[in-house]
């Protein structure tokens, strides 16, 4: 027999008005993070690296190269540093010691990663609240790093966590106050071609593990991807990542591993039909990429997560 109501939402029956709000998933990744006091001699060689950075001078004052420009920081500068940008830090500019804290971070929203690349500022001053709020929360995250709650491990880390959220929101927020309106949608020289393209990229790889998942079968590679579209895997991937600051392929995992770990919490399902659903057919071989993502095997994961359930009786 057919039931004629909706059974998938019946609380729209009867309804004269509504809006969806956007479902939001997001991962982010603070890493590398340290707090260090040098003496003059100190400096670190030019480089690149595929994440973000911020770097603070809390005593002192350093210089350092970024994209061939020189800054000088003094005691509470920041300075934001985009993937793939070249920097150095040639040390303290005249006293004997230099102390700082710097943190790479990533985040798999391509919404907030793309406009983050957007920003071309390096250097963060000024006293406007998104800016303010930004410092707050890095002195957040540097007090848990200089002075931990060796007392309370899961209390220290949830105060980390809160630092680190706030630390995102007020780049959220620093993002929408810099944006024009209509918000700036590309990096200079970059066309409404490349962005058309890279969008269209993005879309097809969520549909891929979507659909994947649901079949079974493996996420499509971006190869397939770009016979769909009819341009050339290096042409996609040069556009995926000129506008989004890593290739599809990373991006591809990192929706693997997210939904990966969505799974894991439901203690009903095998790792085995977990790692069916995500198109392996070798369990072994999905568990050793799930802890090549992670550093933690399936199992781990799931007991990991286990332990903050409360215990029932």
């Amino acid at each position: 027999m057919r039931l004629s109501m909706n059974v998938l939402d019946p609380g729209t029956q009867h309804s004269m008005d509504g809006r969806m709000s956007p479902d939001i998933q997001a991962a982010f990744h603070i890493f590398a993070a340290h707090w260090r006091k040098v003496n003059r001699e100190w400096q670190y060689p030019a480089h690149t690296h595929p994440m973000f950075e911020i770097n603070i001078v809390l005593q002192g004052s350093q210089q350092m190269t970024v994209g061939g420009q020189s800054y000088i920081q003094h005691s509470g500068d920041i300075l934001f540093i985009r993937p793939s940008v070249l920097h150095s830090s040639l040390g303290t500019v005249s006293e004997d010691e230099m102390t700082y804290y710097c943190l790479h971070f990533d985040i798999d929203d391509l919404v907030l990663r793309r406009s983050l690349m957007t920003m071309d500022t390096v250097s963060l001053s000024g006293d406007s609240p998104e800016l303010q709020a930004i410092r707050s929360s890095l002195d957040a995250i540097i007090s848990s790093t200089i002075l931990p709650d060796a007392s309370d491990a899961q209390r220290g880390r949830l105060v980390t966590l809160n630092a680190s959220l706030q630390l995102f929101t007020a780049l959220s927020s620093w993002v929408l106050a810099a944006l024009p309106s209509p918000a700036r949608s590309t990096l200079p020289g970059v066309t409404e071609k490349t962005v058309a393209l890279a969008n269209a990229i993005e879309g097809l790889l969520q549909e891929s593990v979507f659909t994947a998942a649901a079949a079974g079968s493996r996420a499509g590679s971006i190869e397939d991807i770009a016979a769909r579209l009819g341009y050339s895997p290096n042409h996609c991937n040069r556009a995926f990542r000129q506008i989004y600051g890593l290739p599809p392929r990373q991006y591809l995992s990192d929706l693997i591993i997210r939904h990966a770990k969505l799974l894991l919490l439901d203690n009903s399902l095998s790792v085995e039909s977990i790692a069916y659903r995500l198109g392996y057919r070798d369990v072994s071989h999905f568990s050793k990429q799930f802890k090549r993502w992670t550093g933690l095997p399936p199992m781990g994961y799931r007991q990991l997560t286990a332990e903050s359930e409360p215990v029932k009786e």
